[in-house]
């Protein structure tokens, strides 16, 4: 069975011998593909010989690319907008020489995801709700910052065949977010901008009724996903973005693959889970492989 899982998971290696090892235990757990997440967070540019290198490991294990999560710059503020300190290369700033690079760090993303195989990105586009509360003008300049990156990014990314796939993230509520992407949708074609389902995020902003939401609402964009489960917020084990194994929480799955069939996306499925402090890498992997498995039979 075709199935892929996130590169990071159990966290990310600097050492080129320990990503490479990681590779290669993805493939002998039987996973035919991965989805890119090193240097999901930060400024790091990869140079195209590094790009090489890693596309000639992925043939080296026999695995191929489905998706890649790409860096939205150092970590910044979230919940704010156009205050200092400001993270680096982001492409959302308002600050114009740090939106520029912000943007060639995303077509750095594109470039690698290119080479590598992949058709699709993942991006994070968080939404500064306690400044759009505070001084509402402020999302008039958040959304002509975006609009104007994506412009820049949308002839990049034809020219490759790469479309750019919004994450869905628990740091808005579902209100903001579907004014997000009902905006952004209608401004940009489904074959340069759609929709990363972030199983988990959806669960701690609605439930599975939010799951439902965007991937009906949205289902002629959703390309790419992050499966994975949570118990929603509170004590027990499982709560929080805890990125467990699908079925292990509270997540109706059933219902979930259902609406995955019925959608625009197109297989293989992919997991973004971490594995648990302790845990064997090579056990783990059985175990998320498993659990994809049974999920995908669903």
């Amino acid at each position: 069975m075709e199935l892929g899982i996130n590169t990071d998971f159990a966290n990310e290696p600097w050492e080129l011998e320990e990503i490479k090892n990681k590779l290669r235990e993805i493939a002998e757990a039987g996973f035919t593909h991965i989805h890119w997440c090193f240097d999901w967070d930060g400024d790091y540019l990869y140079a195209r010989s590094e790009m090489e290198q890693i596309r000639s490991w992925m043939d080296e294990f026999g695995l191929k690319e489905k998706g890649l999560h790409a860096s939205k710059g150092s970590r910044r503020f979230v919940e704010r907008y156009a205050e200092a300190p400001h993270g680096r290369k982001d492409y959302l700033s308002e600050l114009e020489p740090n939106r520029i690079a912000g943007v060639e760090l995303v077509k750095n993303r594109v470039e690698l995801v290119h080479v590598l195989g992949g058709k699709e990105i993942v991006l994070h586009m968080y939404l500064p709700t306690k400044s759009f509360e505070e001084k509402p003008e402020i999302k008039e300049l958040f959304y002509q910052q975006a609009c104007k990156s994506l412009d820049e990014l949308q002839p990049y990314c034809k020219e490759l065949g790469v479309k750019i796939c919004l994450e869905n993230l628990f740091e808005a509520s579902a209100k903001d977010q579907i004014e997000q992407f009902d905006y952004l949708f209608g401004r940009y074609p489904a074959d340069f901008l759609g929709l990363c389902i972030d199983t988990g995020h959806a669960n701690l902003v609605g439930g599975n009724e939010f799951i439902k939401l965007l991937a009906t609402r949205y289902a002629d964009r959703f390309f790419c996903q992050h499966l994975h489960d949570n118990r929603g917020w509170g004590k027990e084990d499982g709560c929080g973005d805890a990125h467990r194994l699908p079925g292990e929480c509270s997540i109706d799955w059933k219902e979930t693959m259902k609406l995955v069939r019925a959608s625009a996306y197109e297989q293989p499925f992919v997991m973004e889970v971490s594995k648990p402090e302790g845990e064997d890498c090579a056990h783990y992997l059985k175990r998320a492989y498993e659990a994809g498995v049974w999920m995908a039979n669903l």
